[in-house]
């Protein structure tokens, strides 16, 4: 089992036992903002946690659970490329638990999963996009280096694309 330690907190790998927290941070008004869609129901929550724990499995995701204290503080997620796992690219995704919102805790935790995608897995690229209505993230992914690529419209939505480099 992989643990990766930062400053004042623990990313561990997501277990089925996280689904009630996690399915809380999604039901969040200011999460949800952020996602094009969130599961309507813990049933649903509780099949996209075993959906991430069955794509860790194959080897072409890892979702990490954040603690802080040994508390959830939520989730930070780094895919490679189309879930092809030869691809030298990955994508990152992060969610907070309100409590743990405008504390640095997003920008160690990403800070964290980047760095482990470039020296344990070997990525050369990194992407993130994110909502562009969404300040708290476009700053937090400007902090830890990404550089914006394009903006883009997905069904509907302004949306920003990130990268960053092993360079």
């Amino acid at each position: 089992m992989i643990v990766l330690k930062g400053k004042g907190f623990i990313l561990r790998p997501i277990k089925l036992n996280d689904s009630k927290l996690y399915w809380e941070v999604m039901q969040d008004k200011e999460t949800a903002k952020g996602f094009m869609g969130v599961p309507s129901s813990f049933e649903e929550a509780k099949k996209e946690v075993k959906d991430f724990i069955k794509k860790t499995k194959k080897g072409v995701s890892q979702v990490f659970t954040i603690l802080v204290d040994g508390k959830y503080a939520g989730n930070v997620k780094l895919d490679y490329q189309n879930w092809d796992k030869n691809s030298s690219e990955g994508r990152v995704h992060l969610w907070l638990h309100p409590d743990y919102r405008g504390k640095g805790l997003a920008t160690k935790a990403l800070k964290k999963i980047i760095n482990y995608g470039f020296k344990i897995k070997k990525m050369k690229i990194i992407y993130a996009q994110c909502k562009k209505s969404n300040k708290a993230v476009c700053k937090v992914n400007e902090k830890v280096g990404f550089r914006k690529v394009e903006n883009r419209i997905v069904n509907g939505v302004k949306k920003v694309w990130w990268e960053i480099n092993i360079c």
